[in-house]
């Protein structure tokens, strides 16, 4: 996978959300990921969630997939009916961990 973006809009996540899209491999490549889908205005987005370990924390990240490229458009801690979903399917996939 190749990861791109918008700069502009990488500044205004890092600020708003602490995160930075150079980091959303954390996600993205992680083995618990949950990628669903979820369109908005007519584009066909996706969103990965994930718990990251380094941060103890779930964090979501939307992207659009173009081939071999992803383009980040969010990073963010995800929201918290987004960890229920989350939990559910871990448990689910993952019963025995």
């Amino acid at each position: 996978m190749i990861y791109e973006w918008d700069e502009a809009i990488r500044a205004a996540n890092l600020a708003k959300h602490g995160l930075d899209f150079m980091d959303a491999d954390l996600v993205l490549e992680s083995e618990f990921v949950w990628i669903t889908d979820s369109p908005r205005a007519g584009e066909a987005r996706s969103q990965a969630l994930a718990y990251v370990f380094e941060v103890l924390v779930v964090l979501s990240v939307a992207f659009v997939q173009r081939g071999q490229r992803w383009r980040i458009l969010s990073f963010r801690p995800a929201h918290r009916d987004e960890r229920s979903a989350y939990h559910d399917w871990l448990e689910n996939h993952f019963p025995d961990q």
